[in-house]
């Protein structure tokens, strides 16, 4: 029953190109990597230390999410930059547009605000993001993601195994101490202005 299950995760999946071990280890990975994006962006736009994200893990999952969608949605035309470029900036800002729109609505709450940027949307998206994203989504597919792959690869699948689970439950326990506390935040917002959980600059 176990080794079916275990199977089962190492199991690349019809019209994805990856198994679920693979795909959480990416999450996993680029959840970090947009944490430390976004500790040392804020560290330069607000001059202090921000435990960025949604989660109190040294996590932001929509990188993550972000990243892994643009690896299933490009597998076999990562050749193609032009593709890749363009998708990258309309795959990542949609994301980011989405994720911040679903959390003010259920929270009423903002975990970001570009409203001082110029070209923002909503104070949700920016210009100068979704070009940071078209520039990051080619240097990640071509250059950095081949080699996230091959080390998740080359890790004994028992010892990569039992570290997606003990992550898998570090990361169920934090959602739901995070839900909690978003909650409680709700109603420290106004009825017109939501709650910005963050300094976004200076």
């Amino acid at each position: 029953m176990l080794n079916t299950y275990f199977e089962r995760v190492l199991t690349d999946l019809p019209y994805v190109g990856y198994s679920l071990y693979q795909m959480f280890g990416i999450f996993c990975f680029w959840s970090v990597m947009g944490w430390v994006v976004e500790v040392a962006d804020m560290a330069i736009e607000a001059r202090e230390f921000q435990n960025r994200g949604f989660l109190h893990l040294p996590l932001c999952p929509i990188y993550g999410l972000g990243v892994l969608l643009l690896n299933i949605i490009l597998k076999g035309f990562s050749s193609n930059y032009v593709l890749l470029v363009i998708v990258s900036m309309l795959l990542c800002t949609g994301v980011e547009l989405l994720v911040g729109t679903a959390l003010e609505k259920a929270f009423h709450a903002r975990w970001w605000d570009y409203s001082h940027m110029r070209f923002n949307y909503k104070g949700l998206i920016c210009l100068r993001n979704t070009l940071f994203f078209a520039a990051a989504g080619f240097v990640i597919v071509t250059i950095i993601e081949p080699k996230v792959e091959e080390f998740l690869d080359s890790l004994v699948i028992n010892v990569g195994l039992i570290l997606m689970l003990i992550f898998a439950a570090m990361l169920f326990i934090d959602t739901m101490l995070s839900l909690f506390k978003a909650r409680k935040m709700r109603k420290l917002g106004s009825d017109y202005q939501p709650t910005l959980i963050f300094k976004s600059h200076r």
